[in-house]
Formats: structure tokens, C-alpha cells, sequence
């Protein structure tokens, strides 16, 4: 796939999702975050990389989250706002514009979760509705995928 046709699947994918009905993405977000909370990783991680969501990009809520992290004694780290040890971090929260089962991730094309993740040694969770979950995303050399998708319909485990 080349630059463009990326630039276009992007646009796309962020348009479906800022079209959700606020209301509906409320309902899909607390299902999602359910599920991340019941799941063991999620459960035993004591220090976890969440991102905060881009309030224009209608991204996957992770507030209430960094309350449940820090409710049951973990820690959050927010790339943007802190300095990572990538030895720390037991667990990565992501976001991303679409996704496929294989775990391969479309982000806003400025590899900063890429050049991040590539230092990591955790599990990597990303959360996204279903909607973005697609039959294939190409996958570059300086690519990134994920270990786990959480969506509001399912638990997309990546072999």
C-alpha cells in the first residue's frame, strides 16, 4: 500500500470514528474498558503505559482507567507527560487509527508509538472499536504490532 492510499485509510477510519453517535462510543468505551480490566495482564501489571485520548480524534476514553491503575496501587505513565524507563513498565495501553488480527497498527504516520514500543519488553494492548478492525494494514520494516486488540465486541489475541 503507498503513502497515499495510507493517508487515505486514515482519513477514513478517523472519520468513522468521529462520526459516532456520543452516546453509543460512551456504552462502546465502557465495554471495552471492562473487558481490559477483567484481563489478567491488565490485572497483575502494577505499572502501566496508558495514553490520554485526543478529545478531537474520539479516541477509546482511558480516564476512568488511570483511576482503576491507580486505585488498586499501580501506576500510570503517560508517554507524552513523562519519561519512561522501558524496564518499569509492566503493561503498554495504546491507541491507533486501525488495526488487523495479525496486530499490525495504522497510527497518525509520525512513528512516535513505534519508536516507543520498540524499547518496551511488555505486553501491548491496543483499544479501538471494531469498526477499525480491518482485513490487512501493510506492515514497514520500523512497524510496531501489537500483542492484544480489545474492542467492544471481542479480545483479539495475536499469535
Amino acid at each position: 500500500m503507498e503513502k497515499q492510499d495510507k493517508s487515505a485509510l486514515r482519513q477514513q477510519l478517523r472519520s468513522k470514528r468521529q462520526g459516532q453517535n456520543p452516546s453509543i462510543k460512551k456504552v462502546m468505551d465502557a465495554k471495552i474498558l471492562r473487558r481490559l480490566s477483567h484481563m489478567a495482564i491488565f490485572r497483575r501489571a502494577k505499572r502501566v503505559l496508558l495514553y490520554t485520548p485526543i478529545p478531537h480524534e474520539k479516541e477509546v476514553d482511558t480516564l476512568k482507567m488511570i483511576e482503576i491503575v491507580e486505585k488498586k496501587g499501580g501506576t500510570v505513565f503517560l508517554p507524552l507527560k513523562k519519561i519512561i524507563a522501558p524496564k518499569n513498565i509492566d503493561l503498554a495501553i495504546i491507541p491507533g487509527i486501525g488495526f488487523d488480527k495479525d496486530g499490525n497498527r495504522l497510527g497518525f504516520g509520525r512513528g512516535y508509538y513505534d519508536r516507543l514500543l520498540k524499547k518496551l519488553r511488555c505486553p501491548v494492548v491496543a483499544l479501538a472499536y471494531d469498526f477499525q478492525i480491518l482485513h490487512a494494514i501493510p506492515r514497514h520494516e520500523h512497524d510496531m504490532s501489537v500483542h492484544t486488540i480489545v474492542t467492544e465486541k471481542k479480545i483479539y489475541h495475536i499469535s
